[in-house]
């Protein structure tokens, strides 16, 4: 297996913490990093085994011999430096939200096509193996067909409604999507308390299930639950570790499957990096552009999550159809 060679664009804190230590184990060659901060890139370089650092994208986008661009720091950033990767042949994984506005991902959309790269969002719940086992268990014939799901991903204070929209709801959207399939109708219910806002919002689904996701920034830290309900069976994770099976026609008394990682074994399979979704979404990414497995959290996903963030912000109340 040949390692996917990569520039990396954004040395903060949460590139650092999560995604930089993945790629050793992702199957990537780190050949640069890029960030603003000379001193920033530097330490990230000498921190992660890069071979060079820029101050400038283009730079090194124009200097370096890439398979790949990461990126990772604000929206404008994404936006800016995917279209510039793309425009020199890169293919392209960036973390969500692809662009500030719904407008700006259609652009890349539009433009990822045009050019035929790869260009994965960073949307990396529906990587955590967790939910992997959960979307098996709903698409297996013994759960039946799946008819409501119930989502929460809550958390503390942000600094407005549009940055609790892009960086919190986006992930909890695009993983009810990922699941159930795509959302055909939505209406919204909002509670604000000095500045922060809690969201109830009902879904239909093409397939006839119904949904209810409620995300909020009145907690006091992150919370994730997710409830699938099949035909007497029901799938549940907790926090993004904690599955539970209940299988079809059981009672509290009868069969139930769980499933739980086991800190007390110092294996990948039980480290944050797989747990979370950091790891299995980069090691996709980098099987991807070698051609050994399908593209996925696309561009295209991307675009459908924007429409329903704008969606949520734009109406209340109100039952809206979904173009």
């Amino acid at each position: 297996m040949t390692d996917v060679r990569v520039g990396f664009i954004g040395c903060g804190n949460h590139a650092t913490q999560n995604l930089y230590p993945a790629l050793r184990y992702a199957g990537m060659d780190l050949a640069a990093v890029c960030d603003l901060d000379k001193r920033k890139a530097q330490r990230v370089a000498r921190q992660f085994g890069a071979h060079r650092t820029y101050q400038d994208l283009g730079t090194m986008l124009d200097e370096m011999d890439l398979d790949a661009a990461l990126v990772c720091g604000p929206p404008e950033l994404h936006f800016e430096a995917a279209l510039a990767a793309l425009e020199r042949g890169c293919h392209v994984w960036t973390e969500k939200p692809p662009a500030p506005t719904l407008a700006e991902t259609e652009q890349l959309a539009a433009y990822a096509a045009q050019v035929g790269r790869i260009l994965q969002i960073g949307f990396m719940m529906r990587f955590a193996p967790a939910y992997v086992r959960l979307k098996q268990i709903i698409e297996s014939e013994e759960f039946g067909a799946p008819s409501l799901i119930e989502a929460k991903y809550c958390c503390w204070n942000v600094s407005n409604h549009r940055h609790h929209l892009i960086y919190y709801g986006v992930h909890i959207l695009d993983l009810v999507r990922h699941l159930m399939g795509e959302v055909t109708e939505l209406a919204v219910l909002k509670c604000e308390r000095d500045g922060q806002l809690a969201n109830a919002i009902s879904l239909r689904f093409a397939s006839g299930a119904v949904g209810l996701v409620n995300f909020s920034s009145l907690q006091p830290r992150v919370q994730e639950r997710v409830e699938v309900t099949g035909e007497s069976a029901l799938a549940i994770v907790d926090n993004r570790v904690n599955l539970t099976y209940h299988r079809p026609g059981t009672n509290e008394f009868g069969e139930t499957t769980w499933s739980r990682p086991d800190f007390a074994i110092p294996n990948q399979a039980n480290s944050t990096l797989e747990l979370q979704g950091y790891l299995p979404e980069l090691s996709h990414f980098a099987a991807a552009v070698r051609g050994e497995a399908e593209p996925a959290a696309t561009i295209e996903d991307g675009v459908a999550v924007m429409r329903l963030l704008d969606l949520v912000e734009q109406n209340e109340g109100e039952v809206v159809q979904v173009g």
